[in-house]
């Protein structure tokens, strides 16, 4: 699904930001009070993104090493994971989380950017088909839906108040991502499934891997919240994030397997 002259550039990005990225979780574990410029109410949030970036990081290395061995339906999950990389690391970045090695947070957000433009450019949309088992597309589709509307109205019922009274709120990073890029994405994947358009096949387990990755990271860091750092039992909370991370997550087999990928010449 990718031509084969792009690959390997593509590879040699997203394996340098996996390894950068596993080197930013490891310096927040070595540097002293790594997140001190995080706010506290948000900093069981950083520590549960890096739980999740390393897991990350080694999976893309793992997936990479197979597409060097000719895994075109890899490329998916590849997406997916690229996907998380830039939102993560573009939350970090641009909320400012400032220590020693926040070079590297830029880093990896380039790379992970740069990966994925290459990506856009090289992907031929019409390799992915369905099998003869198609994908549970309408499903995605209302899940996505579901999504979509649950975080904009969470999201602005935070934004308004803030607006009114001229107030910048702490993590404000994660509106700007969510409203200007990812909610829209998720609501165009979901309306590109709905129609059964190729493309919407093409998008569906990248935006279940990234939403899937995001609601596991921000449930954990809630859930840290409440075992590690003594804030309250937020219940509601709990149950959008699980919705957010696991719906996904229970998804992306039944996608996985009703999609057939062609290797491009």
């Amino acid at each position: 699904m990718i031509a084969p002259a792009a690959a390997p550039l593509l590879l040699r990005l997203s394996d340098a930001a996996a390894v950068l990225t596993l080197a930013a979780v490891a310096a927040a574990l070595l540097l002293p009070d790594a997140y001190a410029a995080v706010p506290d109410h948000l900093r069981p949030g950083a520590w549960s993104q890096d739980t999740i970036s390393a897991q990350g990081a080694l999976a893309l290395l793992a997936v990479n090493a197979r597409l060097r061995r000719g895994w075109d339906k890899g490329w998916l999950i590849w997406a997916g994971l690229i996907g998380y990389l830039i939102y993560a690391y573009g939350l970090y970045s641009f909320d400012r989380v400032m220590n020693p090695v926040w070079l590297l947070y830029l880093a990896v957000l380039s790379l992970s950017v740069f990966a994925a433009l290459l990506f856009l450019r090289a992907v031929d949309t019409g390799a992915v088909t369905a099998s003869p088992r198609p994908p549970p597309r309408r499903a995605v589709a209302g899940l996505f839906g579901l999504l979509v509307v649950l975080f904009t109205g969470l999201w602005l019922a935070q934004l308004l108040p803030a607006m009114a009274a001229r107030q910048p709120l702490p993590g404000q990073t994660i509106f700007a991502l969510d409203l200007a890029f990812a909610l829209p994405l998720t609501g165009l994947t979901a309306v590109l499934l709905w129609r059964g358009h190729p493309v919407g096949d093409l998008l569906a387990i990248p935006m279940l891997m990234k939403i899937a990755v995001l609601g596991v990271s921000v449930f954990l860091g809630t859930f840290y919240t409440w075992v590690f750092f003594g804030g309250p039992f937020l219940a509601f909370d709990l149950v959008l994030y699980a919705l957010m991370g696991f719906g996904p997550a229970a998804l992306i087999w039944p996608v996985w397997r009703g999609l057939d990928v062609a290797r491009v010449p």
